[in-house]
């Protein structure tokens, strides 16, 4: 027949005789100078979780509960002097110098002529794609194509038309 302590890990003596305690976590008996406060980071700082744990189950804190210290913000300059914006803002751009032909998409660009914005509100400029002496001042339409003289539904229809059966009967 077996035997087993029932003092557990805890360390009987008559000469320096010791306090027994329960582990808070696996209720294995110990003396009780040999467990430990278990602490955990609550924000900036660690509180006493006020379990007494053996050395076999004492935690490290969890880094993920601690609070992110964000550092001051710098200390802003004095009289700053910021661009004008509303002056330097410009809704045209002239082009200089000899007729030019854009490298990327072979259209001619006449020199010395002012370039407008789409919407005269932001700066995405349109080249004319009209070559010297050219008839269409609209670059991308076609002023002979259909529909292209009236905006609204191509060839001035009110309605979409009906298809027919689809197949070959």
């Amino acid at each position: 027949m077996g035997y087993a302590s029932r003092s557990g890990r805890a360390r009987t003596s008559v000469r320096d005789p010791r306090a027994f305690a329960c582990c808070d976590r696996c209720g294995i008996w110990q003396n009780h100078c040999n467990l430990q406060w278990q602490y955990d980071w609550a924000g900036a700082s660690l509180i006493n979780k006020q379990l007494l744990v053996c050395r076999g189950c004492l935690d490290t804190p969890q880094e993920q509960l601690r609070a992110i210290i964000l550092p001051a913000d710098p200390v802003p300059i004095w009289q700053p002097r910021t661009e004008n914006f509303v002056v330097a803002e410009s809704n045209t751009r002239a082009t200089s110098g000899q007729d030019t032909v854009d490298a990327r998409t072979g259209i001619p660009v006449p020199g010395d002529v002012l370039r407008i914005t789409q919407d005269d509100k932001f700066r995405v400029t349109q080249q004319t794609g009209e070559p010297p002496h050219g008839t269409n001042q609209l670059p991308g339409t076609d002023p002979n194509a259909p529909g292209n003289s009236s905006p609204g539904l191509p060839l001035e229809n009110l309605v979409v038309p009906a298809t027919g059966p689809l197949g070959g009967s």
